[in-house]
């Protein structure tokens, strides 16, 4: 049988459409390979490639039509194939990286964590990666060699150490985030089929793995107190503010300098973008020389946002990774 023929039998066997005698030969089929040797894989190409295969199989699922546990089994052994299937055949997997997959079997690294608490664990380059529960985090073996990247299963904080000659490089389902030396956590929700990119320090470059290009034009570059969520089924892009931005000054700047008495409102605001690292924006310009008297330490940003507003009978608004102050002006 060609691959062809075998595609075409395996897209009528998971759509329900198969005959008896094609069910049969299925079923003698997979009892089969349980007895033939498979090609060995590093980890990470293996994630990558059955993440791909698993993807175009579903698409083709009926949702309403239940599975044996036989049938789901020999699915399974269909999704193996069409693995093996792509490695031999594909024109991008040449003899030379066949062997190369072979040689490292053995040098693919994955780290799951399996406890109930988060765990840290120190890279080879000196990057900190603490991983919560159920996240695994697959890299190879050349890891800190030639290259810096990893492929990440779940939610980790990453502290990269910086190396300007090779960007450290996260890939999370189709989301890739590139950074040179900086913190952040990536959070990937399969149920929601979105992918959180939220920066502590430094900057990070998060872009459409599928769409990228040379010069990443389909991406976005985000700051401390930053993030972006991306959509894995609109494939969008949002950049917005963390639900809770950190001063990125000293905590004793951050204490003498913001109890406020009569200041204008563009000064104070322009005071708390220096401590957070966020535009504001204020749309009337009436409500530029509004005096502020406030005490705002020891008070998160957007409650400080609330009580400044409040006091000049205004309002704010986010819009991406800028926050607006709208008002008739004092």
């Amino acid at each position: 049988m060609t691959l062809k023929e075998f595609n075409d039998l395996s897209k009528k066997y998971l759509a329900g459409n198969t005959s008896e005698e094609e069910d049969r030969f299925l079923s003698e089929w997979q009892e089969q390979q349980q007895n033939d040797e498979e090609l060995p894989l590093n980890k990470i190409e293996e994630f990558a490639m059955e993440k791909r295969i698993w993807k175009n199989i579903n698409k083709g699922l009926n949702q309403e039509k239940l599975f044996t546990l036989k049938r789901l089994f020999i699915a399974s052994g269909i999704a193996a194939t069409l693995l093996l299937a792509f490695i031999y055949f594909s024109p991008d997997l040449n003899s030379t990286k066949a062997t190369q997959l072979s040689e490292n079997k053995r040098q693919g690294i994955e780290l799951t964590n399996t406890s109930s608490k988060k765990e840290k664990v120190k890279l080879e380059d000196g990057t900190i990666v603490e991983l919560s529960e159920n996240s695994s985090l697959i890299y190879g073996k050349d890891f800190n060699k030639s290259k810096r990247e990893v492929y990440l299963k779940g939610e980790a904080f990453f502290n990269v150490e910086r190396d300007v000659t090779r960007p450290f490089i996260v890939h999370t389902g189709d989301l890739t985030t590139e950074v040179l030396g900086t913190s952040f956590k990536v959070r990937h929700n399969k149920k929601t089929h979105k992918v959180e990119v939220e920066v502590a320090s430094g900057k990070v470059s998060v872009y459409n793995e599928k769409k990228s290009t040379k010069n990443k034009k389909n991406g976005v570059i985000i700051t401390p107190n930053q993030k972006v969520v991306f959509d894995e089924v609109s494939e969008n892009i949002e950049q917005s503010i963390v639900s809770n931005p950190k001063p990125l000054v000293k905590e004793e700047i951050v204490a003498s300098t913001l109890v406020f008495t009569s200041i204008p409102l563009n000064k104070v605001l322009s005071q708390l973008s220096v401590i957070y690292g966020i535009d504001f924006v204020i749309n009337n310009s009436k409500l530029q020389e509004c005096k502020i008297t406030a005490d705002l330490k020891d008070l998160t940003m957007f409650t400080q946002l609330e009580l400044i507003c409040k006091s000049i009978d205004s309002s704010y608004e986010q819009r991406g990774s800028v926050i607006f102050i709208n008002g008739e002006g004092c």
